[in-house]
């Protein structure tokens, strides 16, 4: 009885190990992650000495805080003004294009009068955030700095 009660043991213990859910490791592309779903700007800042920390965090609008960015498999987007506009003549929408470069650690967005544009680089791409920098000179010093922008679902 015994051996019985072991052998169905072992077998019932072979079939659900079996039977259970693979688990799917395979990590989402580049694509797939920026894809996924709409982007809110959570925050944006200058990092003076581009040492990688944000040395003057911009306050945003409300205004600025509900604007959205849809991102396209085919490389097309849509940026969103959102409920509240900064500014009542600006388009509530606007196409835009984007495209990966250098191994995919640069996005590259053309977005119609924004800062979020041009050749960015990832710092981080995940299922949550998308953090991007992009150099730029300071209109008021001349000076080189790095704008720094984290976008969240």
């Amino acid at each position: 009885m015994y051996k019985y009660l072991l052998l169905t043991g072992c077998l019932v213990s072979v079939l659900m190990s079996s039977c259970s859910k693979n688990d799917d490791s395979t990590p989402k592309s580049k694509t797939e992650l920026l894809t996924a779903s709409v982007w809110k700007i959570a925050s944006v800042g200058v990092d003076l000495d581009k040492n990688g920390t944000v040395d003057l965090p911009y306050s945003l609008e409300a205004c600025e805080k509900d604007n959205t960015f849809k991102f396209n498999t085919n490389g097309s987007g849509v940026s969103d003004e959102g409920p509240s506009k900064c500014d009542a003549s600006d388009p509530q929408t606007e196409d835009f294009i984007w495209s990966f470069k250098s191994n995919e650690t640069i996005l590259s967005i053309a977005i119609p009068n924004s800062l979020l544009s041009g050749d960015t680089t990832i710092k981080t791409l995940d299922d949550n955030t998308l953090e991007v920098y992009i150099d730029v000179d300071d209109p008021g010093s001349g000076a080189n700095v790095r704008l720094y922008f984290k976008l969240t679902h």
